[in-house]
């Protein structure tokens, strides 16, 4: 049997250089009025609406048949009624399209006569080599052409994740909360029916793309176990692939059937076959998308032992409490790791795992102890409870220095202003490709920011430009931060210029602050370090940093990273 190139099978389907929306219309009330306009936003090649009733739509010249295009096409767009499809595949046939994508519904979902409808335009396109996602879908979205051929509006976005989904909704949200918490897709796909394309071709054409990171698929029922686990089987090996598959009730296998037309199948088999092919299996698409983004921006861990710091107590036994359910050992810390922490923290701090410094409001120590956790042999990740909220010390650190400045002498202000005066030349050398004249600068700088920001205790502030200093060496300080700074330099006269201000400025330096210390974290010991807010309140990727909203849901994308590098290691091992 000669061997499938998945690729050229379905790059007209991705890679599109014009399309025929059979289907377009003037009329808002119609899914071919959202899907036409969706096109138009997005699509650069030549767009031709096909429709015998109107002469113009959005300003494109409107053609009766897709053979009355004077051009090649490379794409149909269906959304006409289920029993006008058929013939108009025909056309397609006749006019050499390469491939479709049929939203229209109305085919193997409501039954036989559905489904023998579908037959029927799958044999059409088969004989024609036409590729096509669907029928019954709500489209679907390419970043490699610029084409999104949705039957309703989506904010989606160029990224690293590839989503192919049997549930319109379901694809529909991940892709739009994806967009809201600033992750994109390379690709996303709402497959329908899956008459023709199936699950497996596209999660084997996703493997192949190497701008995608990350294959997520919500799966009701397949067609070909057999060649599912075959292909799944080799992707997995070179990309993890995060799978949500309802019907382990009765309920939901009768809702299935009635929704895709799919069977749904013994849910026990299915768990069984997804570990042995390497899948990570999730339990919903809040969960599939908190996978993906920490497989975006986590190294695998090499075993389950983690270790815990929070600000509070209280959210670290949520914590320790979701990682011992999920099957991770939450570790009994050193003697010696436990010493070094009783340096730096008042002796009311909790002397264990999770490490909870009792309420100390010591800013420089919770940047100081997860370095003495991480480089614990037996510690293999680290969960840090409430580090999106340390940008709350900024307002705590300037409110402090506000009522000072209110006592201050006149010649004190004048010290005040000459600091901040004197860090605009450092920024310069922080920008130098000289290495010594910048670390010196950036300890120069700390100790400045220091005095402007109230930190008295010299061996914080030494602590504090140290930590700095190994973030500049792996490149995790960025250009932002730096003009953050020289903002704070130039002092509240350009700050009221630009609207913002100097509280605004000092959160903002400290988040980047500690996410360019998450990353040199990682970086140095090369395990992963999940990191939580302590609100609900969703927060966004920026670079390669993501807080997660609770301890309950770092532990499982924890867990999900370790079930995949234990497969992994399986495989390789044999």
């Amino acid at each position: 049997m000669m061997e499938r190139d998945i690729t050229k099978e379905l790059d007209p389907l991705f890679n599109p250089t014009s399309v025929a929306h059979i289907g377009a219309t003037n009329n808002r009330n119609k899914w071919g009025f959202s899907t036409i306009t969706s096109l138009i936003h997005t699509f650069k090649g030549p767009i031709y609406p096909v429709n015998n009733h109107e002469e113009q739509i959005q300003g494109l010249k409107v053609y009766k048949k897709v053979t009355d295009i004077p051009g090649p096409v490379d794409l149909a767009v269906f959304t006409i009624p289920s029993e006008r499809v058929a013939a108009a595949m025909e056309e397609c046939v006749q006019k050499g399209v390469k491939s479709a994508v049929i939203i229209s519904a109305g085919f193997a979902e409501i039954g036989p006569e559905g489904k023998k409808l579908q037959d029927e335009v799958y044999a059409i396109a088969k004989r024609g080599n036409i590729r096509f996602i669907g029928p019954n879908c709500m489209g679907y979205w390419s970043a490699s052409s610029s084409l999104a051929a949705f039957m309703m509006p989506l904010l989606v976005k160029d990224g690293p994740l590839a989503f192919v989904s049997q549930g319109g909704n379901v694809g529909a949200a991940v892709v739009v909360a994806g967009y809201e918490r600033g992750v994109g897709f390379r690709h996303y796909v709402s497959c329908g029916c899956a008459a023709d394309v199936q699950i497996e071709d596209y999660i084997e054409y996703f493997g192949e793309d190497p701008e995608v990171k990350v294959i997520m698929t919500y799966i009701e029922g397949l067609n070909n176990g057999a060649r599912f686990t075959e292909v799944v089987s080799r992707v997995t090996q070179k990309k993890p692939v995060i799978v949500l598959k309802p019907g382990k009730t009765e309920a939901a296998a009768k809702a299935i059937k009635s929704h895709s037309g799919a069977m749904a199948g013994s849910d026990r088999v299915y768990d069984a076959a997804f570990k042995k092919m390497g899948v990570v299996r999730v339990d919903g698409p809040e969960e599939m998308l908190d996978v993906a983004i920490g497989f975006l921006t986590q190294p695998l861990p090499n075993g389950r032992n983690v270790a815990i710091i929070t600000p509070g107590g209280s959210y670290g036994v949520l914590c320790a409490d979701a990682c011992e359910e999920g099957g991770l050992n939450v570790v009994k810390l050193p003697d010696k790791t436990i010493q070094e922490l009783d340096k730096i923290f008042p002796p009311r701090w909790s002397r264990g795992n999770p490490v909870d410094p009792a309420g100390d409001r010591n800013f420089i120590a919770y940047l100081i102890a997860p370095a003495w956790l991480l480089d614990i042999k037996t510690v293999d990740a680290l969960i840090f409870m409430g580090f999106g909220g340390f940008s709350l010390f900024g307002n705590l650190l300037l409110q402090q220095r506000t009522e000072q400045e209110k006592r201050m002498k006149p010649e004190e202000s004048a010290q005040r202003d000459s600091a901040l005066k004197a860090i605009i030349p450092i920024i310069e050398d922080i920008k130098s490709d000289n290495v010594y004249k910048v670390e010196t600068a950036i300890k120069t700088l700390i100790n400045m920011l220091g005095w402007v920001l109230g930190i008295q205790d010299k061996m914080e502030i030494e602590d504090l430009a140290s930590m700095v200093i190994a973030a500049k060496r792996s490149g995790k300080i960025d250009d932002v931060l730096v003009n953050n700074l020289l903002d704070l330099a130039n002092g509240t006269a350009s700050l009221a210029n630009s609207g913002r201000t100097r509280m605004d400025i000092i959160n903002d330096m400290i988040g980047r602050l500690m996410r360019a210390l998450s990353g040199q974290w990682i970086e140095s010991y090369g395990k992963p370090v999940i990191t939580t807010t302590f609100t609900e309140e969703q927060v966004k990727l920026i670079g390669n940093h993501y807080d997660y909203t609770s301890g309950k849901r770092a532990a499982r994308v924890l867990l999900k990273l370790t079930e995949y590098n234990d497969y992994l290691e399986k495989t390789r091992a044999k």
